[in-house]
């Protein structure tokens, strides 16, 4: 058996994780949340709320709503890192974006409600800056978890695009307004859901895919030159 110097001093590759079950985590999650949105997040914001803390305090409101929705989340992502460093940064960014629906929410009642009557235009800033930054900080926050490198940073735009065109669908389109939001005569809830995680989940297959791509550039590159020093390396007397 021979050793180089090059093998010796080559870091072992890192144990990847079978496809098939980070994306079965990645369901589990996805669906598990859905159905905690649906059926118990309303009961565990009644119960919070009945605390002495959130009582006459109008702030403490939406702060409740977005940690019930993060928080779980924020959970997932700790337990699911790829080490402890990246489930907390996930963790903290999912968290991050419970902050941002409390602080928009915030700003949007103090200086806009509160000082005048909302018009079409404040309240569409306030909804399209809810739906667009949500679309990339959800994503980010699985990307801090689970991805290494930068590669995968482009893919985020993903979800910004897409919460978009199903925004323009839900606004143009009225078999859309009728089946998907809540107001439809036609409404189903499952239609809605799916709606409303598709930007995050889409954002989150490009984020991975762009890394799997930029992770096999490397390796098909450096294959030609590590073949090469392989074959040197069986007449070199010093091996």
């Amino acid at each position: 058996m021979t050793t180089t110097r090059d093998s010796l001093a080559a870091p072992a590759p890192a144990r990847r994780q079978p496809v098939a079950l980070s994306v079965t985590v990645g369901v589990v999650v996805v669906v598990g949340w859905v159905l905690y949105r649906h059926y118990w997040a309303d009961d565990v914001y009644e119960r919070i709320m009945q605390w002495d803390w959130p009582a006459g305090r109008l702030w403490a409101d939406t702060l409740v709503v977005a940690l019930v929705l993060s928080l779980p989340y924020a959970v997932a992502l700790l337990v699911w890192g790829r080490d402890l460093v990246h489930g907390i940064a996930g963790a903290a960014a999912a968290l991050g974006a419970g902050a941002f629906i409390w602080a928009w929410d915030r700003a949007f009642q103090a200086y806009v409600q509160d000082s005048a009557p909302p018009t079409r235009t404040s309240v569409e800033v306030y909804l399209w800056g809810s739906l667009l930054v949500l679309a990339l900080l959800v994503p980010l926050a699985w990307g801090l978890a689970r991805r290494s490198g930068t590669a995968w940073w482009v893919g985020l735009l993903a979800g910004p695009v897409v919460a978009a065109i199903l925004r323009e669908l839900e606004l143009r389109w009225s078999w859309w307004d009728e089946r998907v939001t809540y107001r439809g005569s036609a409404y189903h809830w499952p239609y809605e859901a799916a709606v409303y995680v598709a930007p995050f989940v889409l954002a989150v297959l490009a984020c991975w895919a762009l890394e799997a791509r930029g992770r096999r550039t490397p390796e098909m590159g450096s294959s030609a030159p590590a073949a090469a020093g392989a074959t040197s390396g069986a007449d070199d007397p010093m091996t």
